[in-house]
C-alpha cells in the first residue's frame, strides 16, 4: 500500500518491468517477492508454465474474497477453520474486443460445529457485499458458496 489519504481512500501501486519477449516481473513498494508474468499460452507469443494477467486477475478476486471473509468473521467471532475459493472465469469476445464475460466463484469454509454454519453463510453474503475486488468487476459474478463443518484429525 502506498498511503492512506483520508477515510476509506487507500493507494495502492504494483509495477511491471518487461524481462524478455512476452515476459515481465511484476513488485510492489513493501512487498519482498516478485511475480513472474507471461501472456498466456492460449495467445500468441503466449507462454506455457508461468502465471498470466488473467490468471492474477482471477487471484486477486479469489484472494480478496478471503481476505473479506476473515475480517468479517473475526469481527463476528465465528472460528474460521479452513477457507479456499476457485474462480473459473470466461473470456469472450465482445464488441470487438477480449473481456470476461462471467466469473463463476467458489467459496467453501469449514467451521468448527453445525451451529456456525448459519453465521458462516451470513458472513458469506456480507462477503459478497464487502469484497473489494469483487466490487470493482463488471463482469457477471456467480457465486457458488460452499460451509462445512470442519473434520477433526483422527476421526472419520
Amino acid at each position: 500500500m502506498l498511503a492512506k489519504t483520508g477515510k476509506h481512500q487507500y493507494f495502492f501501486e504494483a509495477n511491471v518491468k518487461r524481462e524478455e519477449g512476452c515476459k515481465g516481473t511484476i513488485a510492489a513498494r513493501g512487498v519482498d517477492e516478485k511475480i513472474s508474468v507471461a501472456t498466456p499460452a492460449e495467445f500468441a507469443g503466449g507462454v506455457e508454465g508461468m502465471w498470466s494477467p488473467e490468471q492474477l486477475f482471477l487471484s486477486a478476486l479469489s484472494s480478496c474474497m478471503m481476505a473479506t471473509y476473515l475480517a468479517i468473521a473475526a469481527k463476528r467471532n465465528l472460528i474460521v477453520k479452513d477457507f479456499e475459493c476457485s474462480a473459473i472465469g470466461l473470456v469472450q469476445l465482445v464488441e470487438g474486443h477480449l473481456e470476461f464475460t462471467s466469473i463463476n466463484l467458489f467459496p467453501k469454509v469449514w467451521v468448527e460445529q453445525e451451529e456456525d454454519i448459519s453465521l458462516a453463510n451470513e458472513v458469506l453474503l456480507k462477503t459478497y457485499k464487502h469484497c473489494i475486488i469483487a466490487n470493482s468487476i463488471k463482469s457477471r459474478l456467480v457465486h457458488h458458496s460452499e460451509v462445512a463443518v470442519s473434520k477433526i484429525v483422527g476421526q472419520s
